[in-house]
């Protein structure tokens, strides 16, 4: 198993900071949309 980790070497580690940033991105976005929507005038 640590072999195969040690063989995915830089691409595992790229696809795995793509994925978080992703998900960051996704929070950050819904985070930003409910605060702006809670500031909309009634």
């Amino acid at each position: 198993m640590a072999d195969e980790i040690k063989n995915a070497g830089s691409k595992g580690y790229f696809f795995l900071i793509m994925f978080i940033s992703f998900l960051l991105f996704i929070i950050l976005v819904v985070s930003i949309y409910k605060a702006n929507f809670n500031y909309l005038p009634q």
